[in-house]
């Protein structure tokens, strides 16, 4: 009983930082939508573009959120949560992105959205930090198609 409770305060705090990522996205605030990421953070974008470190994170993060990402809305929801430690979860996570002025090049959106699946490694050291951030584009003509799971 105690380390389902124990687990349920964890969830807890993981939905927490995945929801100021949210609001930290709605608000432009590139600062503080990296404010939950490690110094060392392994970043992969929408397109694929790499890289380690919070600093290029907050610097394409703030380069998107003043061009095409400018007052764009995001909605985050977990999808799967698995802790493979007590002190590591993979979050994944369905992300819907409305309001943007140009999808990157490649990305297709449906009826205005697009739509991503969004997987964090979080690691636990004094609250829940993002060791890893790796974001997919969900193709909206594939994945109609694909068959139910």
């Amino acid at each position: 009983m105690k380390a389902a409770r124990s687990q349920d305060l964890q969830q807890a705090s993981i939905l927490a930082v995945i929801e100021a990522e949210s609001a930290a996205w709605n608000a432009g605030d590139a600062e503080a939508f990296a404010a939950r990421v490690r110094p060392d953070v392994v970043f992969t974008n929408i397109v694929g573009r790499f890289s380690v470190g919070k600093t290029p994170f907050v610097a394409q993060h703030a380069h998107i959120f003043s061009t095409i990402y400018k007052n764009s809305r995001l909605q985050m929801s977990l999808a799967q949560l698995t802790f493979v430690r007590p002190d590591v979860a993979i979050v994944d996570s369905i992300c819907a992105l409305s309001g943007y002025t140009k999808a990157p090049p490649g990305i297709e959106a449906a009826d205005g959205v697009i739509r991503t699946r969004l997987e964090q490694v979080m690691v636990q050291d004094g609250g829940w930090w993002v060791a890893s951030f790796h974001n997919v584009a969900v193709n909206p003509t594939l994945a109609a198609a694909a068959p139910p799971r």
